[in-house]
């Protein structure tokens, strides 16, 4: 697929997991997967090249997180509105903090159950957690509010269709009108 070249392989960004979910490991510190690589992990196969490495860590732990990734070598890059971006040896980490409800992790905005506790993905024989289907979901209904969906690299329209087929259109068109009533509120 074009526009891959300058992000490293797949097997690159997959060894830079499986060392950042070993290092989190021996923290006690859960990590998510996000985006694409949530959708491959729930799949348990890989569905195309990815560009970056969507992470969601404990909120309050932000600072043992970033000293985690800065040990493997990132470099935080970008502040933005949901948490930050960072570089690891050329490869993006899109990291998001999750905040503690009492009971669960979850992603602000987004419906209960974003972060499940339980190791729900596998990639190369690797269990760990990924984000819900809702939640990538979720993501995506955000993405189409910036920028129609006629307009979206051929990356996203391969990973929606694979969320929609997972979760079903029906379940899809409930969470765009629970979306869509979220906005008005």
């Amino acid at each position: 697929m074009g526009g891959h070249a300058a992000a490293p392989g797949n097997a690159v960004q997959l060894d830079l997991l499986a060392r950042l979910l070993d290092a989190a490991a021996r923290q006690a510190m859960p990590l998510w997967l996000g985006g694409g690589w949530a959708i491959d992990a729930r799949l348990g196969r890989i569905t195309r090249a990815h560009e970056d490495i969507d992470l969601t860590f404990p909120g309050e732990r932000r600072d043992e997180f970033v000293e985690l990734i800065g040990a493997l070598g990132a470099v935080i890059t970008e502040e933005t509105d949901y948490g930050f971006l960072a570089d690891c040896h050329g490869v993006l980490l899109d990291c998001e903090p999750a905040r503690w409800t009492g009971s669960a992790y979850e992603l602000d905005g987004t419906p209960p159950g974003s972060c499940p506790d339980a190791l729900e993905g596998t990639l190369g024989g690797l269990p760990l957690r990924c984000n819900s289907w809702v939640a990538i979901a979720w993501d995506y209904l955000h993405y189409a509010e910036e920028q129609p969906q006629s307009q979206w690299p051929a990356r996203h329209v391969l990973s929606y269709g694979l969320v929609r087929s997972a979760l079903g259109n029906a379940e899809v068109e409930r969470l765009h009108a629970l979306f869509n009533a979220s906005r008005t509120d």
